[in-house]
């Protein structure tokens, strides 16, 4: 019975997510669809969830926390390096990679320094979110409205530029608020990272990253990491979280279900006529309730401002968990079950998000006007 409750407590998300499920199937009168399910998306988790386990096994988690331990002298200072590693890592491989690599070496550091929790948790994601947003391969709807309009790599970039420097200064200024209290002495402890579990650690991301970035069908990828932890080091799958794996099959159902709403549908059809002003808040709006990956899916259907699509979609990523999957992971890799965390990452997220969407939105027509091709 404590086993159970154990399990119950430790995947609130995962549980609400499936209690959701079933609401909405009732409430739509329709079933899930087994093909709603990005199956790309789920093997990438896996592999890269996988990878970071592995790591964390073999101490290079706490070796290189040591190191950016070492190079800052205040929780602020770890903050920002946090939130510009973040941003790097999703700028050239996806936000998920980000997430899924920084945020238990967070956990790591903070359990060693005991500073602020939720403020930089959701930075870190903030700034995942948004470093991802430059490059055409940094998330899913990017790489989308990329391929879906045929965007050089040069128009792609006049539209996504100016939203990342807008928003990377905002998250740096943001990182002040944190008190530049100084870090607690340590003792050093010299962690032992055998050299051959570094190469394979290094090899299996590598492997990994040609399959989420496509350069390799993906289930090879998986196959070949999967084959090589269970030689390796087979104790790493008793403790990758399947939760969060559960919690992704849920929502990709949910939202499925929902974008096939002719009431969703019809509502985004006749905003679209509006404006490119409307456009733009539609894309966040929608991606509050149904994410932004099928958001974007659902307006390229019926609008083709391109501009206003990424800034919409891009800037709605913030906001509520659901509003992008990196929410969601980030808030499951950090075991976040607390009201109080959850409801610090919600307004950290909401605030962030009213203040860059405005921002945004007075600077649009020339947005538009600058990335106009």
């Amino acid at each position: 019975m404590k086993a159970v409750n154990k399990i119950i407590k430790q995947q609130k998300i995962m549980w609400a997510t499936l209690l959701i499920l079933f609401l909405v199937c009732v409430i739509c009168r329709t079933l899930p669809k087994i093909s709603d399910v990005n199956w790309q998306t789920i093997l990438s988790l896996f592999s890269l969830m996988l990878v970071t386990q592995y790591l964390i096994n073999i101490k290079a988690l706490d070796y290189l926390s040591q190191k950016i331990i070492n190079l800052a002298h205040t929780h602020r200072q770890v903050t920002q390096l946090l939130v510009l590693l973040a941003g790097f890592l999703a700028m050239f491989l996806t936000n998920d990679v980000a997430i899924l690599s920084l945020i238990p070496l967070f956990l790591v550091i903070h359990k060693q320094v005991h500073g602020p929790f939720t403020f930089p948790l959701a930075l870190i994601t903030i700034a995942a979110n948004l470093g991802s947003a430059l490059a055409p391969f940094g998330n899913p709807q990017n790489l989308y409205l990329y391929n879906h309009y045929q965007l050089s790599t040069a128009n792609f970039f006049k539209i996504s530029l100016p939203l990342f420097l807008i928003s990377f200064v905002l998250i740096l200024l943001t990182t002040f608020v944190i008190p530049a209290t100084p870090l607690p002495v340590l003792k050093q402890t010299d962690y032992e990272v055998k050299p051959i579990s570094l190469i394979i650690a290094f090899a299996l991301l590598i492997v990994t990253l040609a399959g989420v970035l496509h350069f390799v069908p993906l289930i090879y990828t998986t196959i070949a990491v999967v084959a090589v932890i269970l030689i390796t080091n087979r104790f790493v799958f008793t403790q990758v979280d399947y939760g969060t794996l559960i919690t992704f099959i849920g929502f990709f159902l949910i939202v499925g279900i929902l974008g096939r709403q002719k009431f969703i549908i019809t509502l985004v059809t006749q905003l679209l006529k509006q404006s490119f002003f409307i456009t733009y808040l539609t894309g966040i709006l929608l991606s509050q309730v149904i994410s932004n990956v099928p958001a974007t899916f659902l307006i390229t259907r019926f609008s083709t401002d391109i501009t206003a699509i990424f800034l919409g979609v891009n800037v709605g990523g913030l906001g509520i968990p659901l509003a992008s999957f990196a929410n969601l992971l980030a808030l499951k890799q950090a075991h976040v079950h607390g009201r109080q965390v959850l409801l610090g990452f919600l307004t950290i997220n909401f605030i962030f998000l009213i203040v860059l969407a405005t921002i945004i939105f007075l600077l649009l027509p020339q947005l538009i006007k600058l990335s106009s091709f």
